[in-house]
């Protein structure tokens, strides 16, 4: 039965977990360290496909396509929606550290935005289409699978569609 952070104890976790208790608080000293580490694995996951996408293509729209199937990817299979939900329950100086290390991640996508823009595949302002689409991205998990879900990959052909300026015949 799920709870919630603030109704989760160390107890609960382990209990779900099938680990001793022991052993977790050996490693964790609190359910806030284990919420710091499982962001922050999220976190990296995300930095290390972003980059190893960006690398494997050259065309900027194939960058684009790779970075929201990268971010999708996340949202719906490896749980990146705890880092948005849970968010408020780290302390200050834990979210500092967390936004340091998702600058990298974050110039990633400022950069694929900011030449897709320079070259008219995206007519909007970079910093506004990152907003939109990190806004359709956290909510995915709610609304992918409403009527048919769709694949990542054809997610993310879908959602260019949607962002990139090219006119062609309707699918």
């Amino acid at each position: 039965m799920l709870h919630g952070y603030e109704r989760t104890t160390m107890r609960s976790i382990a209990n779900a977990t099938g680990i001793k208790l022991g052993s977790i608080t050996y490693y964790f000293k609190s359910k806030e360290d284990i919420l710091y580490a499982t962001m922050s694995a999220i976190i990296g996951s995300g930095e290390e496909k972003a980059l190893a996408t960006q690398q494997a293509h050259k065309n900027v729209k194939a960058k684009l396509q790779s970075l929201i199937e990268v971010e999708l990817d996340s949202f719906l299979n490896d749980t990146g929606a705890i880092v948005i939900k849970e968010w408020r329950c780290l302390h200050k100086a834990r979210r500092t550290q967390l936004i340091a290390h998702q600058k990298v991640y974050e110039n990633i996508w400022s950069s694929v935005l900011t030449e897709c823009h320079e070259m008219g595949i995206i007519r909007s302002k970079p910093e506004i289409a990152r907003r939109v689409l990190y806004g359709a991205f956290a909510w995915s998990e709610s609304w992918n699978g409403m009527d048919s879900a769709l694949d990542i990959p054809e997610l993310a052909s879908e959602i260019m569609k949607l962002i990139t300026c090219e006119a062609g015949p309707h699918d």
